[in-house]
């Protein structure tokens, strides 16, 4: 009877969970597949401990977004309830527009001229879209969902560098990867953050294991998930599917010009060679210097914004603010040469500490001084990583460069490349990381010896009875 009386209090729980929020109960039910195929092929230790790690990163967001139930329950009938930024509040709008307009609900012409806005208008609106007819309004279950996006895709990258480096830089970086507090809120968003990441990790993977494919049925699966992959990102993001490809292109351009130190100097030379002869070249400089322009202009757009912007070029250039199409920049060669050093640096460093103006910039040190970390850990990592995979290391490293270098030439406003360097983060944490402990080992093996070589001094000087 008491059996009886707990089941059936069970699916009248679940019941009353579904029909409050339908979404939600389908990604709790996808989230605990995920937790089952995580751990495949790993030992019972490891399995337990990514289980550990993935469930707390889940309960986390879980708990966030359970927060913002709370704090909009005044107003959860308002369109931007929960959002977290205004272009949270935007998306979520319009697609519940497009859900009455599809439903019959609405006839306004303020809908209608909403909706079918050109702005933003990407695949990702129409999913989400698709997801409020299919499920009603779900401005927190939405945010799960993509939370499982992230854990997802951070699951497929942890799977990468468990084989590639081992357990522990793979469990370390998994860890940093789910808890960086900036990473954990752009999970949570209602933006396309999560899934453009989810396709990336994917694609990324997907490449690894093809190159290392030894079935052709299975390297036939890789391409076509590859490419669907290609194909989502593609519409995700303006340019995604340049970067991509070229990251992937670099990556293994990497890998095959460093794997002898004799082909890594003929490629360094013949590079050389090709940018000496080219540059000498006037219409080939000013091709290039017309494209640093281009550049710098759509970073002079970020700066001539509101927000705390950086100035990437010299300072008599930000006299006249205008917009990108019609600001009057010409570039000497010298000048661009300044520019795309300092925006290489910016990318790295900005803001330096003592920069930090607003209260939101303050809060993002510790996670600032961590990029620091783990931007100076590199270089070890990266000879670590290349000792172990030099595949996986090329390609990561590789992934990054193309993104990175966008990023850094176009970018001047402090909010927008903290935000947008999220983009490379997830990559180069397990490069970071190993190098970390690479360079902790190091450390430990080195007062290993010293403590033994005294010891065997102690043992030579000790007088004999």
């Amino acid at each position: 009877m008491s059996k009886l009386l707990l089941s059936t209090g069970a699916g009248l729980t679940l019941g009353l969970l579904y029909t409050a929020s339908p979404l939600s109960m389908w990604v709790l039910a996808a989230a605990a597949a995920l937790l089952v195929l995580a751990g495949r092929g790993l030992s019972q230790s490891e399995r337990r401990l990514l289980v550990t790690i993935l469930a707390t990163g889940l309960a986390a967001r879980l708990f966030v977004i359970a927060g913002l139930v709370v704090l909009g329950l005044p107003s959860h009938s308002d369109l931007s309830v929960g959002a977290l930024a205004g272009d949270d509040a935007y998306y979520l709008g319009r697609a519940l527009r497009a859900r009455d307009i599809i439903l019959g609900f609405t006839e306004g012409k303020y809908d209608y001229f909403v909706v079918t806005d050109e702005y933003g208008r990407t695949s990702y609106l129409g999913f989400l879209t698709v997801i409020q007819v299919i499920f009603g309004p779900t401005p927190f279950s939405m945010r799960l969902l993509n939370a499982l996006f992230f854990v997802t895709g951070s699951t497929l990258l942890f799977r990468m560098a468990r084989q590639a480096f081992g357990p522990a830089p793979a469990f370390a970086g998994l860890v940093v990867l789910l808890f960086l507090p900036s990473l954990l809120f752009s999970s949570i968003s209602i933006l396309k953050e999560s899934l453009y990441f989810l396709c990336s990790a994917l694609l990324l993977v997907c490449c690894v294991r093809l190159f290392k494919a030894r079935n052709v049925v299975r390297a036939g699966m890789l391409i076509v998930i590859a490419g669907a992959s290609l194909w989502l990102l593609d519409d995700l993001r303006r340019g995604a599917v340049m970067l991509a490809g070229s990251g992937i292109a670099v990556g293994l351009a990497l890998r095959f010009v460093a794997a002898t130190r004799r082909r890594l100097a003929a490629a360094a030379t013949a590079v050389l060679l090709a940018a000496v002869v080219g540059l000498s070249q006037p219409p080939m400089r000013a091709r290039v210097l017309d494209g640093v322009v281009s550049a710098a202009k759509m970073h002079g757009g970020h700066v001539f914004t509101v927000g705390h912007a950086y100035k990437l070029l010299d300072g008599d250039f930000y006299m006249n603010p205008a917009a990108p199409s019609s600001w009057p920049l010409t570039l000497t060669e010298p000048q661009a040469a300044r520019f795309l050093i300092r925006a290489a640096v910016s990318f790295l460093v900005t803001p330096l500490p003592w920069e930090m103006r607003s209260f939101g910039e303050l809060a993002y040190l510790p996670e600032h001084l961590l990029w620091y970390l783990l931007i100076a850990a590199l270089p070890a990592g990266l000879v670590a990583g290349w000792k172990r995979d030099p595949l996986v290391t090329a390609l990561i490293i590789g992934y990054v460069v193309p993104t990175a270098g966008a990023l850094a030439l176009t970018n001047g406003n402090v909010g927008t490349l903290l935000r947008l360097r999220g983009l490379v983060t997830p990559y180069l944490i397990w490069v970071g990381v190993l190098g970390v402990l690479a360079m902790v080992e190091t450390v430990l093996a080195a007062r290993r010896r010293a403590s033994e070589s005294g010891k065997n001094e102690w043992m030579m000087e000790r007088p004999t009875a």
